[in-house]
């Protein structure tokens, strides 16, 4: 069977886990689920939810969420925003949480997501809060880094469970890359190793952007506006891609000046997550040919690592994007696949020592459960 994008019983888990206290998720209270399974469409059709359907979803709900707002009504979500990638006839080596960049969602990994399923990899990916599928929850539209690193955390938890026993490794790219090296620095106990590409925060025009934000932010700071669409010229000048992605309902074009400074100062801090990763193995990669983000600057973030542990690859002729929107290449899929291969040993024996502990620390609460 075909690889499935699909909301699973995943997704569910992650709607309880979200909704969680930060005490209770500290506290790891969600039940282990099955193992991993997919719901089967016929072979006509072998995805229950693609991303075209989901924009098109996405698109009514944002409809549906304008509409309730002038109505007076909160908008609920029932699930989170996730999508998973697992080939039914492959069995599964690892587990791979993808994160996005700046203005895109978790559909952008649809083509990598398969690709990577058909070589034996669970694959899921998740919208970043204020991104995606995130723009029609009424009280969660806009970015929140705090809860971006909380929906991480929690949701590594929970493909931990899925996956019993299997190594997690975490992939991001550009602001996604951010996020991902943080997790990695944050919760090394969830994470078997890190794929980062092009994370660095030192960006062309750079000078530009600020002019443009400090005149927002003393107009409105709060109000939205359009960023978008410089950035997509400078991180492409592929016009399919740039019509891809700009005229999807889920990309996001519009971001308020103040929500540009939290990202910005989320991005300035990569330098010091860096030194704290220590024993993970990394991997580092950057197009050659982005006019986007300075490849030096990653190099530079890339020599703030302390883990010995550590690789770089410099793509030639790749622009910024390199994992999302299918802008890999046969050799980009090759790079991954050996780093990730080369990594399975010595990861599976972190991922045991989860699995045991989580059953160690269930077994405990339970015992306390039992005495009150």
């Amino acid at each position: 069977m075909a690889p499935v994008a699909a909301r699973t019983f995943l997704t569910t888990l992650l709607a309880i886990s979200f909704s969680l206290s930060a005490a209770c998720l500290a506290q790891d209270s969600l039940p282990a689920p099955e193992p991993a399974t997919q719901t089967q469409q016929p072979e006509a059709d072998t995805s229950t939810k693609s991303p075209a359907a989901e924009s098109s979803a996405n698109k009514t709900a944002q409809d549906k969420s304008a509409k309730n707002k002038s109505k007076g009504k909160p908008v609920r979500r029932g699930t989170p925003p996730c999508l998973s990638w697992v080939d039914s006839e492959q069995p599964v080596r690892a587990v791979l949480l993808c994160v996005h960049g700046l203005g895109l969602h978790n559909g952008t990994y649809d083509a990598f997501g398969k690709r990577m399923s058909k070589l034996g990899y669970a694959v899921y990916a998740i919208d970043v809060r204020g991104f995606g599928s995130w723009m029609a929850a009424q009280g969660r539209e806009k970015v929140d880094f705090d809860g971006c690193m909380e929906d991480v955390k929690s949701t590594l938890k929970v493909v931990h469970r899925a996956h019993p026993g299997l190594p997690v490794f975490i992939l991001g790219e550009s602001m996604g890359g951010a996020i991902a090296l943080r997790a990695c620095a944050q919760f090394p106990e969830l994470v078997d190793g890190l794929i980062s590409s092009v994370p660095a925060g030192d960006r062309f025009k750079q000078g530009q952007t600020k002019l443009t934000v400090a005149f927002h932010l003393i107009a409105d700071p709060n109000t939205p506006f359009d960023i978008g669409t410089s950035v997509i010229k400078q991180a492409t000048a592929k016009p399919e891609l740039r019509d891809s992605w700009g005229n999807n309902p889920l990309s996001r074009l519009k971001v308020s000046a103040n929500e540009l400074i939290q990202f910005q100062n989320f991005m300035n801090q990569n330098h010091k997550f860096a030194v704290l990763i220590k024993e993970r193995p990394v991997l580092f990669v950057q197009g050659c040919d982005d006019k986007l983000v300075r490849p030096e600057g990653t190099v530079e973030l890339f020599n703030r690592l302390a883990t010995k542990d550590r690789q770089i690859e410099l793509i030639p002729k790749a622009e910024h994007l390199i994992f999302e929107e299918a802008q890999f290449t046969d050799r980009e899929v090759e790079i991954v696949n050996n780093w990730l291969t080369a990594h399975l040993n010595s990861a599976k024996g972190n991922s045991q020592a989860i699995d045991s502990q989580e059953v160690q620390s269930k077994t405990e609460d339970e015992k306390k459960i039992g005495a009150n």
